[in-house]
């Protein structure tokens, strides 16, 4: 029965889709005679105007007669004669006249001689102006309140070598009136008249203005199509055909229920015997749903969930044996799951644990060789207090960085050692290095991974120290952001060295590459691990070259600043580390 309803139904959707395209087919050809009509008698009354411009022996002696002169009058009333006897074989043209110089002599087909000629009194100087200006040739567009409908179409040609003007007059209420006796036959529709820009011409008050005015814009240039009017929720075929002779375009529409005549009744049925079989399909999906369809649904949400790492789901039975069976197997499998997927946590909690203290117990081999050779050289030299200051400074840095006791340490704890780093290494290049710091006090007292910021700053004199010739100065910045309710200590280092190679820069951002402190050294990488194991993906390591203040390298370190709760709780797995 499924397939045969949805025959039936897409059998009526198509007889329906058919049935409009032709009706919408025929009544776009019935658009189309009467626009191409239309401009058929546009252009004829234009080649009449040329005619008389060019060809016509009265206008064309006109202007050579002084005005008012005897001959100019004689002229004149001939010329007004040819315009009375041609006037009515030219429908629909409202008004034929001759405009010289302010002398204005007509003939009008419709009442209101007097009114006529105030019209063209007034506004016949515009119009002049604007047709000179025009290049494309088409009839000109225009509204004076005191003409039938408000709305009318004027051609202007001049007559050579004077400022005679022969020109003509279509009111767009008479273009409405002979578009409409197309289509109020037995009611078959609605039109208008608008212009390029969507104002509507003519008669506003007929025809179905709301559906009009909102729909016109809808067009855009299609020969047709179906819009609906928002109002009384009625379907309508809209169809449009632009003059080709003047800027005005004609719009019909025509009723979708009309056009259809009995079809959706037919369609009404269809979708009842549809609604009927889904009913019937719905009564057995009730009865089925308590056997099948809830245990099935009750199993998949309860993998999904165990999928997203719920392992507390257990399914509820019912009397069906089959799926009791799968409920008890299924509760058994999440218990074992969850037993041994606690035990694993476990173990990979000891496993980062231990590895986050072999990182952070590294130590550069390199740096620890240089500094014993400086010692040697001030020893060699028997300069008993560099050796001395040398040796203090070492102790206190190689004290600091096997503090294995301690995860967290404090912003000014980091400073010191950096300050015994820089003291090391000014051993090495005396009146060569400068370290300063700009951040707030207050900002000291926040902790952080023990090496944190140390690596960079020994990076930036291993790879930006190129020239020993000049001051190399490190700076060394913090601050405290807010960002979605979490704050965040931000720690720069920069320097004014060479700075990041292009190509190395990119693959930097990109994740490419990474820095080491030397050839031996896992500075820059180890710090990345830790802060990737410390606060699982929530801190950031970004690197850049300085710009606006000199040259340079520059690497920003982004960390959550760590909350007391999780400082305890850091403290107390140090300590069953330890044990």
């Amino acid at each position: 029965m499924l397939p045969v309803v949805l025959f039936l139904v897409m059998n009526t959707l198509y007889a329906k889709n058919v049935v409009r395209d032709k009706v919408s087919e025929t009544y776009r050809n019935t658009l189309d005679i009467f626009g191409e009509k239309t401009d058929r008698t546009l252009s004829e009354i234009s080649n009449y105007l040329n005619k008389m411009a060019v060809l016509d022996n009265d206008v064309g002696l006109l202007p050579s007669f002084p005005y008012g002169s005897d001959n100019y009058i004689l002229t004149k009333i001939r010329i007004q004669n040819k315009l009375q006897r041609d006037i009515v074989f030219y429908n629909p043209v409202d008004t034929v006249f001759v405009y010289n110089a302010g002398d204005i002599f007509f003939s009008t087909a419709g009442p209101g001689y007097d009114a006529m000629k105030n019209v063209l009194s007034d506004n016949l100087g515009a119009i002049v102006k604007l047709a000179r200006t025009s290049v494309d040739g088409k009839w000109l567009l225009w509204h004076d309140k005191r003409v039938p409908g408000g709305d009318f179409l004027v051609r202007l040609t001049a007559v050579s070598n004077s400022e005679l003007y022969v020109g003509a007059i279509i009111r767009i209420s008479e273009l409405q009136a002979q578009l409409s006796l197309q289509w109020k036959d037995g009611d078959i529709g609605e039109s208008a008249i608008y212009s390029t820009n969507g104002i509507r011409l003519g008669n506003p008050a007929s025809g179905n203005p709301a559906v009009f005015d909102e729909q016109i814009t809808k067009l855009a240039g299609d020969p047709y199509q179906f819009v609906k009017d928002e109002h009384t929720g009625r379907r309508y075929l809209m169809m449009s055909r632009p003059s080709q002779q003047a800027d005005f375009t004609m719009i019909i529409l025509v009723s979708e229920s009309y056009m259809l005549q009995a079809l959706p009744y037919f369609q009404k049925a269809t979708y009842f015997m549809t609604f009927g079989l889904i009913f019937i399909f719905a009564l057995y999906l009730f009865f089925i749903r308590h056997m099948l369809f809830k245990p099935l649904q009750q199993l998949i949400a309860g993998m999904k969930k165990i999928s997203l790492g719920m392992l507390d789901v257990r399914l509820q039975t019912n009397e069906t044996h089959e799926f009791v069976f799968l409920a008890n197997t299924f509760n058994n499998m999440v218990e074992q799951i969850k037993d041994l997927r606690i035990g694993m946590y476990e173990e990979q909690l000891r496993v980062q644990k231990i590895e986050l203290k072999q990182l952070q117990a590294q130590i550069n081999p390199h740096f620890y060789m240089n500094s014993l050779n400086i010692i040697y050289n001030f020893a060699a030299l028997k300069d008993t207090d560099s050796v001395k200051k040398m040796a203090l400074h070492l102790a206190d840095y190689f004290r600091f960085i096997m503090r294995v006791n301690r995860d967290l340490i404090t912003l000014d704890e980091e400073l010191k050692h950096i300050g015994n780093y820089i003291q090391i290494q000014k051993f090495r290049f005396p009146n060569k290095l400068d370290c300063t710091y700009d951040m707030p006090d207050d900002l000291k007292h926040v902790t952080l991974p023990a090496l944190t910021v140390q690596p960079f700053v020994e990076n930036a004199i291993i790879h930006g120290f190129k020239d020993h010739r000049k001051l190399f100065a490190i700076t060394v910045r913090g601050e405290l952001v807010e960002d979605e309710g979490e704050t965040f200590i931000v720690l720069a280092v920069e320097d004014n060295g060479t700075g990041f190679p292009d190509g190395l820069l990119e693959q930097l951002k990109e994740g490419e590459a990474q820095l080491h402190t030397d050839a031996g050294g896992v500075g820059i990488l180890n710090v990345m691990q830790r802060l990737k194991l410390r606060y699982e993906g929530r801190a950031s390591v970004s690197f850049y070259n300085r710009s606006g203040e000199g040259t340079g390298a520059g690497v920003k370190i982004t960390l959550p600043v760590v909350k007391e709760a999780e400082r305890e709780e850091s403290g107390r797995s140090v300590q069953l580390a330890g044990r």
